[in-house]
């Protein structure tokens, strides 16, 4: 996820409100005037939690957003950026460590990665923290569709409609993980053959999308609003986007489909050039407290990694299978690997084309 609006302008940072600093008499004005910066999806980070930091540090959060992680790779890219605090996964924080764009944990730095259990720290390797996990799948409209989707099919292959209604999304990861999966390839193929044949089909289903947009990003900016009723989505992304159409009833649902799925996680990365370090990872270890990691995966519907923190979620969260998945449907679900940079590009080259293609009708 894997794995969310195009990115936001860059926006001067400012001095945190005096008025934060009179509730706040603790806080020393050279904490007032700190802001530690952010790359991020739209909506991926529970307010409740920033309010906490805030409260606690006098240290503004400015969260720079992207809809892509070929789009977040630009901006990490750049010499000149001034991010904080990135979010990765663990193809990205791979490639970029080995660069030397991302420093290695500082794990002494880092007690709450206690919390963690080894299966989520190698899902992030040596450059990252796991911050969130979740499946890859369908969302969509239950008051639209006559039946709910129950297979990749029913997204990439769907019934003749009068019009497109279907909403996709650009990255060259993720896109494919559904027509390679419904193919029984792997998603981590490098085979020249089975991307092509994961092109065609993709191909094949855009007279019937919409946009190759992030789901939340295209609702929220009001379009396709009366039209979409399916979308390449992300586990938790119903409940953002039943907040974003304010619609009662939830009719936004998700469902992971019969023949597996991606199993995404989502890490933290602290870039080299993060002027200051120490508040970096201080707001990581910040988010590692079990309170801070169950208030934000509660807020945000979305699975947490830290042991402690799930076992203060309510009952219903822990047992909503869109969040938790049942161990059957871990079972038939793939993760990526680290794969050879020229691989990666050829997924970009082939999103590129079908994007293109689609423009072009």
């Amino acid at each position: 996820m894997t794995p969310k609006t195009t990115p936001a302008p860059w926006r001067s940072r400012s001095l945190i409100l005096l008025a934060l600093g009179l509730l706040f008499p603790s806080t020393s004005l050279h904490a007032a005037e700190q802001t530690l910066t952010l790359l991020t999806w739209e909506e991926y980070l529970s307010e409740a939690v920033i309010e906490r930091w805030q409260a606690e540090t006098g240290v503004r959060i400015e969260q720079i957003y992207f809809d892509s992680g070929d789009k977040r790779d630009e901006i990490l890219a750049k010499p000149d950026h001034q991010i904080d605090v990135v979010l990765t996964e663990l193809i990205s924080s791979s490639r970029f460590g080995a660069r030397g764009l991302l420093d290695p944990l500082d794990e002494k730095s880092l007690p709450g990665l206690s919390h963690l259990s080894p299966r989520w720290r190698d899902s992030c390797g040596p450059y990252s923290v796991p911050y969130l996990w979740g499946t890859l799948g369908i969302a969509y409209r239950s008051d639209r569709l006559d039946q709910a989707p129950h297979s990749w099919a029913d997204l990439l292959k769907p019934a003749p409609h009068d019009a497109p209604h279907i909403i996709m999304m650009e990255d060259h990861e993720d896109i494919l993980a559904s027509p390679l999966i419904l193919q029984q390839h792997s998603i981590n193929t490098s085979d020249n053959d089975e991307l092509k044949a994961a092109y065609e089909l993709l191909l094949a289903q855009a007279p019937a999308v919409l946009t190759y947009e992030y789901v939340i990003t295209s609702l929220r900016s009001q379009r396709y609003l009366d039209q979409a009723d399916m979308a390449l989505a992300y586990s938790g992304d119903q409940q953002v986007l039943n907040e974003v159409e304010g619609i009662d009833g939830e009719p936004w649902r998700y469902v992971v489909p019969e023949e597996g799925t991606l199993l995404w996680v989502d890490c933290l990365s602290v870039p080299s050039i993060t002027p200051d370090k120490a508040l970096a990872y201080r707001f990581l270890e910040f988010l590692n407290q079990p309170d801070i990691a169950a208030l934000n995966a509660a807020d945000l519907g979305v699975a947490t990694p830290n042991r402690a923190a799930r076992e203060l979620l309510p009952d219903d969260i822990r047992q909503d299978p869109t969040v938790y998945p049942p161990e059957e449907v871990l079972a038939r679900s793939q993760v990526y690997e680290p794969r050879p940079l020229e691989a990666t590009q050829t997924r970009r080259r082939i999103i590129s084309a079908l994007i293109n293609a689609h423009d072009a009708r």
